[in-house]
């Protein structure tokens, strides 16, 4: 059993847990990243709070749409919606709001210019960061805390919570063995 299995697996379950409806598996970092469990941003703020000093405050639903956009530099509202598990209706508000912020531009496919996508703005792409980086150093908290013969069992029951989960069609598939997905 790798680290970055268990990490992986954590991971697909933490953000199941966030309550931002079915996710996908893929399997590179930028892919698994995700707003935290209970909707935490960077500096720890939850959906609605205050933030740090200095820190905007973040939503759970805002994290997880800046970190898809950081893993797919550049994608259409529809797939975010998909990718999230959210209705069109409600990623295109949540896309007003983060243009709003300067958070995001909308920009015209380059290779099909009918198609508009969302892109990270530079202030944006600091923001997924950051919730990257908190969302990483949660991870690495919660599972140094572990024992190795805690870790393996941990995976193990992770892989058979995630399959089921992808029967009853809330995960679009499970993680494989060894890391592969």
């Amino acid at each position: 059993m790798s680290g970055a299995e268990l990490d992986q697996l954590l991971g697909v379950l933490l953000r199941m847990l966030s309550g931002t409806g079915p996710q996908g598996s893929r399997g590179t970092r930028n892919d698994d990243a995700g707003a935290g469990p209970g909707g935490s941003g960077p500096g720890g703020s939850g959906p609605g709070g205050a933030g740090t000093a200095g820190s905007p405050a973040v939503s759970a639903s805002e994290a997880r749409a800046l970190t898809e956009l950081l893993a797919a530099h550049g994608i259409a509202q529809g797939q975010l919606a998909t990718l999230l598990g959210l209705e069109k209706s409600t990623v295109s508000r949540l896309a007003a709001g983060l243009e709003g912020k300067g958070w995001i531009r909308r920009g015209r496919d380059e290779r099909n210019h009918r198609y508009v996508r969302l892109y990270l703005t530079p202030q944006g792409r600091a923001v997924a960061d950051r919730l990257w980086q908190a969302w990483q150093s949660r991870q690495e908290r919660i599972l140094a805390g572990l024992t190795a013969e805690e870790r393996a069992g941990l995976a193990l029951g992770l892989r058979g919570v995630l399959r089921g989960l992808a029967t009853e069609g809330l995960l679009t598939a499970p993680p494989q063995a060894n890391g592969q997905s």
